[in-house]
């Protein structure tokens, strides 16, 4: 079986197009197939270039509070499924593989929300805290067996207030 290529023909200028050849190697002009490509290309860069649709900042609380709710059941769930004296090998075990990836995930998805009309730098202030938050407790895991002190302290501080209240919440 053979399949058909494609050549340009650039310096042909009463066909411009493409000149396809088929098996038997007649060759056949589609002068709209290069319309039409040029048009996908323009659809293409002009989606590209588009910014995101602005949110409000209610969606945005109501959104990232979602993504947040979300998370912590699946956090708590994985929690259960521990038992109720892991081993400290199982403990970091989790950590790594679940707790860590699951708030990753979340950090990701309330970014990608975008940021409220004027509040870019609060919102962008806020994640990178969360982003801090997480990469403490990466370096030293302990801190989420950890009585005394609340592992997204510093982004809890910002979110809270902001209207994210089911984010970082310490159960």
């Amino acid at each position: 079986m053979r399949f058909a290529t494609a050549r340009v023909r650039a310096h042909d200028s009463g066909a411009r197009g493409v000149a396809v050849r088929g098996a038997r190697g007649a060759a056949v002009r589609f002068p709209a197939l290069v319309a039409a490509a040029a048009l996908v290309a323009v659809a293409v860069a002009a989606c590209g270039s588009s910014s995101k649709p602005t949110i409000t900042k209610a969606e945005y609380v109501q959104k990232a509070n979602a993504i947040c709710v979300q998370g912590n059941a699946k956090q708590r769930a994985a929690v259960a499924s521990l038992g109720e004296h892991p081993s400290e090998a199982q403990v970091k075990a989790f950590m790594t593989s679940t707790l860590v990836p699951n708030i990753q995930a979340q950090i990701d998805q309330v970014r990608a929300l975008g940021a409220p009309s004027g509040e870019a730098a609060t919102v962008s202030h806020m994640l990178a805290l969360a982003q801090e938050d997480l990469d403490k407790t990466k370096s030293n895991p302990a801190v989420f067996t950890s009585e005394s002190s609340h592992p997204f302290a510093n982004f809890a501080a910002v979110a809270h207030p902001y209207g994210l209240t089911a984010c970082a919440v310490k159960e």
